[in-house]
């Protein structure tokens, strides 16, 4: 990805654990980006100082890992943003990432498991999809979300999964796509079904 435009990313969340933390605070420091941190039993903090000012990020000790959860950030450091991207990829983190490219052009890109899945072009008024990545869930992804013992974390995560569906089921009830209407409706049971177990 190339950044000559300012990003913001919205509910962006990974999971580090220490030794990929302390590979993506290297990967600052060799872009030349200045970064502190201090460190308590529960608690990570990250200061990074970027061209556009000081920001701290607060990281949740979880089961041995850090949860960085960051919601509204924008990134006018493109090697603060060329860093958060590269690792949201490399963990495969959640984000949802805002690319001005310019006064009335803004691209939406929405970030699963460290793919892209959908990006919306919104100019003025307008609003396309110029990417969708079909979505293939096997029973076995099921079950070993269904297993997965950080339920903690993985309910936010759920529930953006089940607005995206949402929104994904909506434009093919609007573009009577009745293919993608039917793959939307079954993945929104599979999600209901996990988010049901999760919250037992």
């Amino acid at each position: 990805m190339h950044l000559d435009h300012e990003l913001e990313y919205f509910n962006l969340v990974v999971w580090l654990n220490r030794k990929t933390l302390y590979a993506m605070l290297q990967a600052l420091v060799e872009v030349g980006v200045g970064v502190s941190w201090r460190e308590s039993p529960e608690k990570f903090h990250l200061t990074v100082n970027t061209t556009d000012g000081r920001t701290e990020w607060i990281m949740e000790r979880l089961n041995g890992s850090y949860r960085l959860h960051l919601a509204g950030v924008p990134v006018q450091d493109t090697r603060v943003a060329m860093v958060l991207y590269r690792f949201v990829e490399q963990v495969k983190g959640h984000a949802v990432v805002k690319v001005c490219v310019d006064d009335d052009k803004v691209l939406m890109k929405y970030i699963r498991f460290g793919e892209a899945v959908r990006i919306v072009e919104i100019k003025g008024a307008e609003k396309k999809v110029i990417y969708e990545k079909s979505c293939n869930v096997t029973m076995d992804q099921v079950i070993a979300a269904l297993k997965r013992k950080d339920s903690e974390e993985r309910i936010p995560v759920l529930r953006m999964e089940l607005d995206y569906e949402l929104a994904t089921l909506y434009d093919a009830m609007t573009h009577e796509d009745q293919s993608q209407m039917k793959r939307s409706t079954e993945r929104l049971k599979q999600l209901r079904r996990e988010m049901l177990l999760l919250e037992l």
